[in-house]
Order: C-alpha cells, then sequence, then structure tokens
C-alpha cells in the first residue's frame, strides 16, 4: 500500500551564491539527488542566504534522508519544516510582526503564509495594506524563481491595493512603501527590499 505523499519546506544555506537565474539547473540538480528516496521537488526558490523548496516524499524517515543527501550536494540545512498541517493559532500583531521579520530575511513565500493568517480577521483600510504587503511578497518570490515578468505584474496589483495612502500602518511608512513599488513598476525591473519599521 502507498504511503499519503508528504510536503516538507526545505531551506538550505545558499553558500555557493546561487541567483534566481540558476533555478531550473538547481531543480533538476536537487530532483536528482531526492528521487532515490523516492522523492520530488517543487517551487525551488533562490534567496541570497538560501535555496528553498518543497519536498515532496512518502515518509518523514526519507524525508530526513533526502536532506542528509541534499546537504552534502547544495548546502547546510536551515529549515525543516512539515506543510500541510494546522498552524498554531497568533493573535493578528504576532502573525504582522512574523511577516515582516520574514520578509526582511528574503522568506517570502513564510511571510505570505503569515500575513495571510492576519489578512484573514482583518477589515477595512488595514485589510488592504496587508493585502498589498501580501502581494509584494507574493511578487518576490516570483523573482526568486526567475519570473520578473510576473513580479512586475503582481508588484502592480500591490501598488493599486496601496492607493495613494498615507500615514504609518503596523509600523510602517505606507507611502514610502508605494513610492518603492512605484519606482520599480516605473524601471520595469523588479528588486529586492527590507520593508523598514518604526516599531
Amino acid at each position: 500500500m502507498a504511503l499519503a505523499p508528504m510536503r516538507f519546506l526545505v531551506r538550505l544555506e545558499n553558500k555557493r551564491k546561487y541567483s534566481p537565474a540558476d533555478r531550473e539547473s538547481l531543480v533538476a540538480h536537487a530532483y536528482q539527488v531526492v528521487r532515490v528516496f523516492r522523492g520530488d521537488v517543487g517551487n525551488l526558490r533562490v534567496s541570497s542566504s538560501a535555496v528553498e523548496f518543497d519536498l515532496i516524499v512518502d515518509s518523514e524517515s526519507n524525508a530526513h534522508r533526502a536532506v542528509n543527501a541534499l546537504e552534502s550536494h547544495l548546502g547546510a540545512l536551515l529549515t525543516l519544516r512539515k506543510l500541510d498541517v494546522e498552524a498554531p493559532t497568533i493573535e493578528n500583531a504576532q502573525a504582522i510582526k512574523l511577516g515582516i521579520e520574514l520578509f526582511n530575511e528574503e522568506r517570502y513565500w513564510e511571510s505570505h503564509e503569515a500575513l495571510e493568517f492576519a489578512w484573514r480577521r482583518t477589515e477595512g483600510q488595514e485589510k488592504e495594506i496587508l493585502q498589498a504587503l501580501i502581494l509584494i511578497a507574493a511578487a518576490f518570490v516570483h523573482l526568486q524563481k526567475d519570473e520578473s515578468d510576473v513580479a512586475l505584474s503582481v508588484l502592480k496589483r500591490a501598488y493599486d491595493r496601496l492607493g495613494h495612502r498615507s500615514g504609518s500602518h503596523f509600523g510602517i511608512d505606507v507611502e514610502t512603501l508605494e513610492e518603492k513599488v512605484g519606482r520599480m513598476l516605473s524601471a520595469g525591473r523588479p528588486y529586492f527590499f527590507k520593508i523598514e519599521t518604526t516599531k
């Protein structure tokens, strides 16, 4: 009887300074390593500090074997987290703070996840601003996958959500954030940045 597939988030240290342009070769290489353990790789992303992806395997023991093999080929393990499990409930302020911290660590997929947790329980203008932050994180996930055109398209949606607002929300100067996104859209070239907060 076949076991149901399990999905893990794997982050490995990017000591060899891979860039998003190396994504396809990294996917092929990682797949060659994990297929021995009946594994597969999905959604590979590259940041300045990590190569991260979904590892799909049939058991936790195969996950650990695959990760050990991946470490010797790609880099030291930074994160191994089982996905498709219910996240613990946290307060909105804590989820937003975590989302911004993850964003600033270039962990955009995880940032998106944390911010979305708060977004579901927020209303009004703050919901719109959280949606913009989520979209920026999503755009940067695409940029980590070397998909600049998709990133720009998603950034345009984020810019529209920011809607020429001003003031500080969640410790973020929204006008400054909108200006950064606007500059990228004008230049037609997305780039990573950190979210500065007053908190």
